[in-house]
């Protein structure tokens, strides 16, 4: 399941190299179930009909979602023992600051959290911060000056957005990827094909954006212009994105967003945008390769980009960087970010200030904690006998490979390299990133917040644009130890489980072999299985956009794929709301495929105790949410609700039916003949 998170919605935006990079599927803690194995709950939900409901009822009629929060769920247990964890790293630093010199990480995660902290000087600041930078585009004349401003690395531009990853076509060699515009709606379909929902979430931002433009300085009307200017400019280019709808329905889509040009070429599809201007603004015109993903978008843009469209432009780029400015200025703009985020997911309450300190130097600095972190929380014990449970499921995906008998020998061949070359990350990562260039001062010493959140921001980008057409670092994953998630990278054929994750009922070492299999066990083989999905299936073992199907096979996998989809299309999430199994189709197809490993281990073992299985697995999913974060999920979110990922995984298995006695009579019964299955 993936965490909504922290939302500025103009900021949520998606490079091409998302649909080729991990997702992510947060899993989390459950709690002693073994006592629940009566056959219905106490309010007479009965475990053959609703097993999700049943399972959880005692859970879901008591617990309360904590100020601050959209959300409560066995996840949310685990990341708030993290974030202790963390807090407790960082509170010891800042006890002993005068240990640490000034350009060891260590003082700069203190001085990043006590900038944070330090309310009363960024009240005293104000917009000063990011003034410089709103002035720049307001005095902004000509069409010419906006593409100047790019090579103020200061300055936040999402017209375009640059990403330096591996050639999904051969792996071994970084690569330029330019991806599309950033809408504040986040995806192309709410402008295209507006709901109920769009409606209610632009009305949320709009509110959103005049308030940030008002604490800046303009009086009402000045602000709604604003804002109406920078939609219309949304809406003049999203019809030109392609929409999440209709990227599920694409055949080939990752090959459709791989398209190749010189920059030459370039200049010529957008003359107006002067990209190599631009890009050597950023130091990235020296690119070897460059994949564009959508030409269409790139003309549209061009044609929008012109001096009658200057007043749009110059609006958009002025709400995006009081934006990102918000959370790291006065209290005001961090009310007003907080009060968006909070109506958009029905939030109550906030956390307190502390709390606020420590996620952002674990969002902006996670490397450098996860590395303190690692070597606290994160043994090489359980490193090891994570690793040795994810081999075990290896070679039952083996098994179950040999077994199909809709695959030809030689795409089995192909399946079981794919197996044998999965890189398995757990833990923490092999190498560490040096902050030794990167300076963060306190207040004190004249800096302050948002100027050091940009100097990690430029950091980032300087270590992300270095790669360019450099080799790919194989050890380099990116992702922080103290993470409570999981990830599959098709193009690194790699999983990732970081140490976050390796706790409570993921992976007790004195709990039962069963619980932990429906832990950590079933998060790894949905990871597993991810190498197998409708996208994870295009890639070859060494991570390479390559067909390694015999084509009457991939044509079998489609078959078995759209069956997926159609069942999952089929359930009702909400009154009158069907699912969307084409957008939900991979998430689905790890799931179910996770399971089937764990069973098939279980079958291997003395007595196994499928009831304890079963129920830690519908733990494992438990959430209760703010009905605004439901909908909001349903908007954005490519997993199927929490209740669709136990009610229709668990009574695709034999066993399952056979452990509660389920007949045709009972709600949870799927016939043999409609249950859906893969691998």
């Amino acid at each position: 399941m993936k965490k909504i998170r922290r939302l500025s919605a103009i900021l949520s935006l998606a490079f091409f190299m998302l649909m080729m990079s991990p997702e992510s599927y947060t899993v989390v803690r459950a709690e002693d179930i073994s006592s629940k194995n009566q056959a219905s709950d106490n309010k007479g939900v009965r475990l053959q009909d609703d097993f999700y409901d049943a399972i959880n009822n005692d859970w879901l009629s008591t617990v309360k979602i904590e100020e601050g929060k959209s959300t409560t769920s066995t996840f949310d247990d685990v990341e708030k023992t993290v974030k202790g964890q963390v807090k407790s790293i960082i509170e010891s630093l800042v006890s002993e600051k005068e240990k640490y010199e000034a350009n060891t990480d260590e003082r700069k995660i203190i001085n990043l959290y006590n900038n944070v902290l330090n309310v009363q000087e960024r009240n005293n600041q104000g917009l000063k911060p990011v003034k410089e930078n709103l002035d720049k585009i307001k005095s902004a004349q000509t069409i010419d000056d906006i593409t100047k401003l790019w090579s103020d690395r200061s300055i936040i531009n999402s017209t375009i957005q640059f990403a330096v990853e591996k050639d999904v076509k051969n792996v071994t060699t970084n690569i330029l990827y330019i991806n599309h515009t950033g809408l504040s709606l986040g995806d192309s379909d709410q402008y295209t094909h507006p709901t109920e929902s769009t409606a209610k979430n632009k009305k949320l931002t709009v509110n959103y954006y005049n308030k940030l433009l008002m604490l800046s300085g303009y009086t009402k009307d000045e602000a709604e212009l604003k804002t109406d200017n920078m939609f219309k400019f949304e809406g003049m280019i999203a019809p030109y994105i392609m929409g999440k709808r209709e990227k599920a329905l694409t055949p080939n889509l990752i090959d459709s967003l791989y398209n190749v040009y010189t920059l030459d070429e370039l200049k010529d599809l957008a003359p107006n945008l002067n990209l190599p201007i631009i890009m050597k603004g950023l130091g990235i015109d020296n690119a070897n390769k460059i994949v564009l993903q959508d030409p269409k978008w790139l003309k549209a843009l061009n044609k929008i980009y012109t001096q009658e469209n200057l007043p749009l432009i110059k609006n958009y780029l002025e709400i995006v960087n009081l934006i990102y400015a918000s959370n790291y200025l006065s209290k005001d703009f961090e009310d007003a970010n907080t009060e968006f985020s909070n109506n958009l997911l029905g939030i109550k309450g906030a956390g307190s200030k502390e709390d606020d300190a420590v996620d952002t130097v674990n969002s902006l600095m996670g490397m450098a904690i996860g590395k303190i972190y690692s070597e606290r929380y994160v043994s090489k014990n359980v490193k090891e006998d994570v690793e040795n449970i994810t081999k075990k499921i290896i070679e039952v995906y083996k098994k179950r490979i040999n077994n199909l008998t809709w695959m030809s020998n030689s795409t089995k061949k192909n399946a079981i390299d794919k197996l044998d070359k999965l890189n398995i990350k757990i833990g923490y990562p092999d190498t560490w990133v040096d902050y030794s260039k990167l300076n963060i001062k306190s207040y004190e010493e004249g800096s302050n917040l948002f100027d050091n959140v940009i100097a990690l921001r430029r950091f980032a980008q300087d270590e992300m644009f270095s790669k360019l057409n450099k080799p790919v670092d194989k050890k380099k994953d990116g992702v922080e130890p103290q993470t409570v998630n999981a990830f599959y990278s098709p193009t690194d054929n790699s999983i990732i489980i970081p140490g976050g994750i390796i706790q409570g009922h993921f992976y007790d070492p004195n709990g039962g072999k069963e619980t932990n299999l429906g832990g950590i066990g079933v998060i790894l083989g949905h990871e597993i299985s991810h190498a197998f999905d409708n996208t994870g299936a295009q890639y070859d073992a060494d991570g390479n956009l390559n067909n390694w199907w015999s084509d009457d096979d991939y044509k079998e996998f489609q078959q078995k794929t759209q069956k997926v989809k159609d069942f999952y299309s089929q359930i009702e999430v909400a009154p009158g709301q069907m699912l969307d199994g084409n957008l939900t189709a991979g998430e689905n197809i790890a799931d179910i495929g996770g399971v089937s490993c764990l069973l098939d281990i279980l079958k291997t073992m003395d007595n196994p105790n499928y009831k304890t299985f079963f129920q830690s697995y519908a733990v494992t999913w438990r959430q209760l949410t703010t009905k605004e974060y439901s909908d909001y999920a349903m908007l954005i979110d490519s997993h199927s609700p929490n209740k669709v990922r136990v009610n229709a995984v668990l009574p695709q298995f034999q066993q399952f039916y056979d452990t509660y006695g389920i007949t045709e009579k009972d709600g949870m019964y799927i016939r043999p003949e409609d249950r859906v299955a893969i691998w």
